[in-house]
C-alpha cells in the first residue's frame, strides 16, 4: 500500500504531537511553518518554512501528492486557519482542524474579554502599568491608546522589529523564550511594575496557569483574551486519527465513483 502524504500546518505543540502520531500510523507528513522558530518544533518531519497564501499552500500540497490537510496552527492564528481551509478547497482535499483543548475555568481575580478593544478599555480605566504577554500582532491598539506597559516577546528578529516599528523602546521589552515558570513570570511582573497582566487564552501549552498563579502572587490583575470559537475542532489525537481515516476513505470512494463530495 502506498504511504499517503498529509500536508500539516504546524509551528505549535499540537503539531509536534500530531506529526509523531501520524508517522506512527504510517503516514508521511509534510509540515508547513511560517517561521524558522516554528521549524524547530517540527522534529522528524519534512518541513517547508515561510508564510504562504492559500493558493501557495494548495500548490505545495499538490506537489507532494498530499491526500489531506491538517491544520495545527495556533488558536489565535485565525488567518492561517482560513488560508488552510481555502487551500484544501482549491485542491479538493479533506480539511481537519486539530487544536489544544479548551482551558479549564478561571478562578477569581481573572477577567475574560472577547476582543482586544475590551482589553484596552479595561487597562485604560484601571490606569497604572501592565505586562503584556500577547505576542506582537495585536500590540498596536495598546500603543495607540497611550498605555504604560512592558511587553514580553520572543527573542527573534521578527518580534523585535515589530516592536521597533511600533515605537516600543528596548526599555519596555522583555525578550525571553518559553517555557516561563511561575517565578519567572513573577519577576517579569515586578520588573514591569505592573498592576495587571494581559495574556491570551493559550491554554496549558501556552503557560497560562503559570501566568495566572504569578499574577495572583504579585497581587496583579489578570486579563485574558478568550480564544476565537472553533466549532468542529478536534482536540484528541485518537479522534484526529479516526477522523482522518474516515475522510480519506470517503475521498477515495468519491473519486472511484466519479462523484463529488458532499
Amino acid at each position: 500500500m502506498t504511504m499517503e502524504t498529509i500536508y500539516l500546518i504546524g509551528g505549535t505543540t499540537e503539531a509536534h504531537r500530531a506529526v509523531t502520531r501520524l508517522e506512527q500510523e504510517g503516514y508521511r507528513v509534510v509540515v508547513s511553518v511560517a517561521t524558522a522558530l516554528g521549524e524547530t518544533r517540527a522534529v522528524g518531519a519534512d518541513t517547508e518554512t515561510g508564510r504562504k497564501s492559500a493558493r501557495q499552500l494548495a500548490d505545495r500540497a499538490a506537489s507532494h501528492g498530499a491526500s489531506a490537510f491538517i491544520d495545527c496552527s495556533h488558536p489565535f492564528a485565525v488567518q492561517a486557519s482560513e488560508e488552510a481551509r481555502l487551500a484544501a478547497g482549491f485542491v479538493d482535499l479533506p480539511y481537519l482542524r486539530y487544536c489544544r483543548p479548551p482551558s479549564p475555568k478561571f478562578g477569581s481575580g481573572v477577567s475574560v474579554v472577547r476582543t482586544w478593544k475590551e482589553a484596552v478599555d479595561i487597562l485604560t480605566g484601571a490606569g497604572g502599568r501592565s505586562l503584556l504577554t500577547i505576542g506582537t500582532r495585536n500590540l498596536a491598539p495598546f500603543v495607540d491608546a497611550g498605555l504604560e506597559f512592558t511587553v514580553r516577546v520572543l527573542p527573534v528578529p521578527e518580534s523585535l522589529d515589530e516592536c521597533s516599528r511600533l515605537g516600543i523602546g528596548p526599555e519596555k521589552i522583555i525578550a525571553a523564550y518559553p517555557p516561563y515558570s511561575v517565578d519567572f513570570n513573577r519577576a517579569c511582573i515586578r520588573h514591569a511594575r505592573a498592576s495587571a497582566l494581559l495574556t491570551k487564552d493559550s491554554g496549558i501549552e501556552g503557560g497560562l496557569p503559570e501566568k495566572i498563579e504569578a499574577a495572583a502572587a504579585e497581587t496583579a490583575r489578570t486579563i485574558i483574551v478568550s480564544r476565537p470559537e472553533e466549532p468542529g475542532a478536534i482536540v484528541e489525537l485518537d479522534t484526529l486519527v479516526e477522523s482522518l481515516r474516515q475522510a480519506l476513505t470517503q475521498n477515495r470512494t468519491s473519486a472511484k465513483s466519479g462523484g463529488s463530495k458532499p
